[in-house]
């Protein structure tokens, strides 16, 4: 399973931006960029017989790929995930650029940076949307940090399905489409869910400061103190 299945993100789609289109006064760009889950199934796939339960590196190459766009010059915040990262523009990134350069600039960082740290090409697409303020991308950004750790068993489950098949087990989504049946094929099969880092329920957050500065933060806190986290001014 993507995230772009999450119910956060049929809200987000309400916000959604395409082609080079010019933008609103006051507005806000978000940018999602993800590598196609396809590609990220098959390496989990190749990478099996000789991986960890759920593949703990290559999430971790993920994530990084993901936090490296806070160094991009053109972010304020950054939600990274196992699957994907949305970067919140700065304000001030659109002056004499298109958001479709922007949007294929973090595309290019993003895929360069995970296909170098997993050694083979894993292609990334992206995705732009437009909020009217900083509350709103608040919110936003606040129930896909919910959805995702809600999500968290699926996902989890499709990703130990993957490496099911990469190890010669059959296995199909349809499979997992309850929580009872997702428990009993992790549990099954060893992976004790208790135990998995904060990062992989509910993914890593970085803040870039006034003076370019990055704070990481590795266990999100909830509700208002998430949003608090997304600058108004930057």
């Amino acid at each position: 399973m993507q995230n772009g299945t999450l119910e956060a993100w049929k809200k987000f789609a309400a916000f959604e931006v395409f082609g080079d289109y010019a933008p609103m006064s006051g507005f806000r760009l978000v940018i999602k960029v993800g590598t196609r889950i396809e590609a990220l199934h098959t390496m989990l796939e190749a990478r099996a017989p000789e991986s960890e339960l759920l593949d703990p590196h290559l999430a971790r190459w993920v994530l990084r790929a993901g936090l490296g766009l806070s160094r991009s010059g053109v972010a304020s915040f950054v939600y990274a995930t196992p699957e994907e990262v949305v970067v919140v523009v700065r304000s001030d990134a659109l002056r004499g650029r298109s958001p479709l350069f922007v949007h294929d600039q973090l595309v290019s960082l993003y895929t360069a940076r995970l296909s170098l740290l997993a050694g083979r090409e894993l292609p990334a697409l992206g995705q732009i949307y437009e909020f009217p303020d900083v509350a709103v991308i608040r919110k936003a950004i606040t129930s896909l940090v919910e959805d995702v750790e809600e999500a968290t068993p699926m996902r989890s489950s499709i990703w130990l399905g993957a490496q099911l098949r990469g190890r010669g087990q059959a296995f199909h989504p349809s499979m997992v489409e309850t929580l009872e049946e997702q428990t009993s094929l992790l549990s099954t099969n060893g992976v004790d869910m208790n135990a998995l880092p904060a990062w992989w329920w509910r993914g890593i957050a970085a803040a870039v400061r006034a003076d370019g500065a990055v704070e990481v933060y590795d266990e999100l806190p909830h509700g208002e103190a998430l949003g608090a986290l997304i600058r108004a001014d930057a």
